[in-house]
């Protein structure tokens, strides 16, 4: 049996230094860079963003190397788009959900508009395109599709009265491990 060393997945995970290297971790959030930050046991850790988590070190190396790839597999995912094949079946994360056909088009400009904000107006003309009433809710629509997307890794934001955001899960990896000391995994 051969021990093989791992290969890091793209995209890679820089390792910093807290606070020593926190020039450098500015530079490489600019860049969407995910980044590890290595603490001493006498540091607080920073306000984390989602593409970066910490460690107390020294750590264990099986410790370091699981936050790594959760960092690589978290960074990868956000770089993937998810995919509406035929108006009905969405793909996204190596995995796929039959929509009906409302919830497909209800689905398509979020997918078209993915991260960003769709108004409810857009929405309820996506749904609707010719129905002049303009007082026609689609919060029930949204709310049932939401339930439809978190097994494949999506979330729907609300913005209070002005609309909705698509974006990938924040807990699309074992919960509970971002911010917690070696000792607490």
């Amino acid at each position: 049996m051969h021990d093989t060393e791992p290969t890091v997945t793209t995209p890679r995970v820089e390792l910093l230094r807290w606070p020593e290297d926190a020039a450098r971790r500015d530079e490489l959030a600019a860049m969407g860079v995910p980044r590890l930050l290595l603490l001493r046991d006498d540091v607080l850790p920073p306000t984390l963003a989602d593409d970066e988590d910490w460690m107390f070190v020294p750590a264990d190396e099986r410790d370091l190397w699981a936050r790594l790839q959760r960092l690589a597999r978290r960074s990868a995912a956000r770089d993937r788009l998810p995919a509406l094949s035929d108006g009905v079946v969405l793909h996204h994360a190596g995995r796929t959900v039959i929509l009906s056909e409302g919830e497909g088009a209800l689905l398509r400009p979020l997918i078209d508009h993915f991260g960003s904000l769709v108004t409810w107006d857009d929405l309820r003309h996506a749904l609707w395109p010719d129905d002049p009433d303009p007082d026609r809710r689609v919060t029930s629509r949204v709310s049932r599709l939401r339930g439809r997307l978190a097994p494949v890794g999506l979330e729907i934001h609300s913005v209070r009265t002005r609309g909705v955001v698509l974006d990938h899960s924040l807990d699309s990896s074992p919960a509970g491990t971002a911010g917690t000391t070696p000792e607490e995994l």
